[in-house]
């Protein structure tokens, strides 16, 4: 059994895009097909669940993942904070861009 499976729980249906929202880090164009085929995009609301549910699935992650000896989620982990932190503070930069 994988540690997503162990980990996995009922929650809303945007808790399902924290772990694909990896794979469209730094790629706008993954995320827009994706959208192209969910059929609608994202709504304010679901947007903001998704940064806080990658947030707490990272720490979460990191967590296990140091517990149980898997690396790889840790670093998934860690990458998932850096980008949320680094998306964090081009939002509040004034030209858009992280300083």
């Amino acid at each position: 059994m994988s540690a997503t499976t162990k980990r996995s729980e009922p929650g809303p249906a945007v808790r399902d895009l924290v772990r694909l929202s990896d794979t469209w880090a730094g790629r706008p164009d993954l995320f827009e097909a994706f959208l192209a085929g969910y059929g609608r995009p994202l709504t304010a609301a679901e947007q903001a669940r998704l940064v806080i549910d990658a947030a707490l699935d990272s720490v979460s992650g990191i967590a296990y993942g140091a517990a149980h000896g898997d690396p790889e989620l840790v670093e998934r982990g860690r990458r998932t904070l850096a980008r949320l932190r680094a998306e964090h503070r081009a939002a509040l930069s004034p030209t858009g861009d992280a300083p």
